[in-house]
């Protein structure tokens, strides 16, 4: 069927169930950025690929919201459907809430999934038509593309297992301490945890139940006495269960079917509920509406984002493993380009692959890769298939963002690369991207400093010449989990609520990744993983810095040197020389000289 075809089906079932607009958000059950095949109901129906965004249908009209690092890959993807592209958040486009207020009136419908709603998002909903005076009708019970969907993909059902502890460094035990005495500092006597990588960090599991990301499709309930641990048939002979059932019930956790939690938790123990509004869903919501419920981030959530030592010590080998392979991946690059040999993204792509793939541990990409030459460059989160994969030129940039899971921790990085020659604009606006990148990175900032505070470091070269780039500046990064994980973010937007901009801690993993998109010509991204680390403490207080992680050289061939202040200079030779060091001896001597070319000082 057509895109616009779906939408007939779906406004006759709309038309049978007495719904005046239908939501079709991004999300799973859990409320995860990245979901597997089985939840992407909102690509099913409108064919738009991209990770984030919003399908909002009427009987009359279809909108697609998503945010600008999606803006021309939507346009692009929904030009031949019925469905209009807003550009959420720029200027003139009402918000969703404010959309949402223009199609409904008082005594209308509005339906989607509440499994796959946040509590959040449909509680600010409510709060925005409440402000409007206007009495609107709930359906939470509908999942309608269910019906239109034919042939959907089944639940994920990878096989877990238990990771190590000379990988996680703390025992579930331990873990599972911190996070009860989180509770009684909030009286709560139960907390519901519904988030994937929550859950598998508190446990110490992982899986392969969402592509990229190492999860299991569960749900946990943590009392004061007892966890109960939600996930397949809850069976020893489901495959998913066993291979970690009995290092389960070991630790005296009772394994229940994944679906189980939606009757247990109109049974479960106190009157005091702990949960985060922003990962629960609806339905979650829904049956625990009439006990006192503590919206707050998971404390699971704060806890894994300071990395422990064990993991920073991992962390620190991942990434030199990931640079060797890069390395291997680069001289490749360099050697098929001048020869003037062909090759098109998606085999860029398949070279970094199989070059991770041949290091100790590796356990899949960490995110599907960004391979994106020229135009599709200024496609933020661009990733070729085989409709877009197009060849590379001898001139302008490719720009490449991916990244790896392996046992001992996860990377993400961004390198833009020239392809033969680029211009001089091109030139100068790498440079500029680069000096934000190298300003970030060699940051000193005293303790309490929030990333809010560090993002102007990253931009000010592109904002003093009235140009910028929209997304944020940094993520927090998980270990084999999440790519992308909070609270620990550099943006300049400060966040409201308890999601306000947190202070930077000594063991937070970050990214530090400034870019630049000038569309239908180019896109510039530099991204590294940076560490923060105490520096000093004086009579001034208590002050940090960061440790860059990531060890590949920057392309020299892209840098204008009269743009670069002596400092700067410096900061990227000690680099490369950092870079060559650590790595030189994990390769052959040809590799080595290849890498003393492309770390030579400048």
């Amino acid at each position: 069927m057509t895109v616009n075809e779906k939408l007939e089906q779906l406004r006759t079932l709309m038309k049978e169930e007495n719904i005046d607009v239908y939501y079709i958000p991004s999300d799973d059950f859990h409320g995860s950025e990245f979901v597997s095949d089985y939840f992407k109901e909102r690509e099913y129906m409108s064919g738009f690929t991209g990770s984030a965004g919003t399908l909002i249908v009427t009987m009359e009209k279809a909108v697609l919201y998503t945010d600008g690092r999606y803006f021309l890959q939507a346009e692009e993807e929904l030009k031949d459907s019925e469905i209009e592209l807003y550009r959420d958040g720029s200027k003139d486009v009402p918000s969703i809430n404010e959309y949402l207020g223009a199609v409904l009136n008082s005594k209308m419908t509005l339906g989607f999934d509440g499994r796959c709603m946040t509590a959040a998002k449909v509680l600010g909903i409510q709060k925005f038509f409440e402000s409007q005076e206007k009495e609107i009708q709930i359906q939470a019970a509908v999942d309608l593309p269910e019906k239109i969907w034919t042939d959907r993909p089944k639940l994920p059902d990878s096989r877990a297992f238990v990771l190590r502890a000379e990988y996680s460094g703390k025992s579930y035990l331990d873990k599972l301490v911190k996070v009860r005495d989180e509770m009684k500092k909030k009286n709560a006597d139960t907390f519901v945890l519904t988030s994937l990588d929550d859950i598998a960090w508190l446990l110490n599991i992982r899986g392969d139940d969402v592509k990229c990301s190492p999860l299991v499709l569960s749900n946990l309930l943590i009392t004061r006495k007892q966890v109960i641990f939600y996930c397949g048939t809850g069976e020893k002979d489901d495959k998913k269960l066993s291979n970690i059932y009995d290092y389960l019930i070991s630790n005296e956790i009772v394994v229940r079917d994944y679906f189980a939690i939606y009757e247990d938790l109109t049974q479960i123990e106190g009157k005091v509920v702990l949960a985060d509004f922003d990962k629960i869903n609806f339905t979650v919501y829904e049956l625990l509406k009439d006990r006192q419920v503590i919206d707050v981030v998971n404390p699971t959530t704060v806890l894994k984002a300071v990395k422990n030592q064990t993991e920073i010590k991992n962390m620190r080998e991942a990434h030199i493993k990931d640079a060797v392979a890069y390395v291997r991946f680069l001289k490749w690059f360099k050697e098929q380009m001048k020869s003037g040999q062909q090759m098109t993204e998606l085999d860029v792509a398949a070279k970094l692959l199989e070059e991770r793939s041949k290091m100790e541990h590796f356990v899949s990409e960490s995110f599907e890769p960004i391979v994106a030459y020229g135009a599709h460059g200024a496609i933020v989160h661009y990733s070729p298939d085989e409709d877009s994969n197009c060849c590379l030129g001898n001139q302008s940039f490719v720009l490449i963002d991916t990244g790896a899971h392996f046992l001992e921790g996860t990377t993400d990085i961004t390198r833009t690369l020239v392809c033969t020659k680029c211009s001089e604009e091109e030139r100068q606006n790498y440079t500029l991207v680069l000096k934000g990148n190298l300003a970030l990175g060699s940051a000193v900032f005293k303790q309490g400093t929030t990333g809010s505070s560090l993002d102007m470091l990253a931009r000010k070269p592109l904002w003093d010449r009235g140009m910028d780039y929209n997304h944020g500046t940094g993520h927090g990064v998980g270990y084999l989990l999440n790519v992308h994980e909070g609270p620990n973010a550099i943006r300049y937007r400060v966040g409201s609520g308890k999601n306000i901009s947190v202070p930077m801690k000594e063991g937070m993993i970050t990214s530090n990744e400034p870019g630049l998109y000038l569309a239908g010509k180019y896109g510039i991204r530099i991204e590294n993983m940076i560490l923060c680390k105490k520096k000093e403490e004086n009579e001034y207080g208590t002050f940090l810095e960061f440790e860059t992680l990531t060890l590949v050289p920057f392309d020299l061939d892209a840098i204008d040197k009269s743009l670069l202040s002596a400092e700067e200079i410096t900061q990227i030779n000690d680099y490369h020389r950092r870079i060559y060091h650590t790595i030189g001896k994990y390769l052959s001597d040809e590799e080595r000289k290849f890498l003393k070319q492309i770390t030579a000082e400048i």
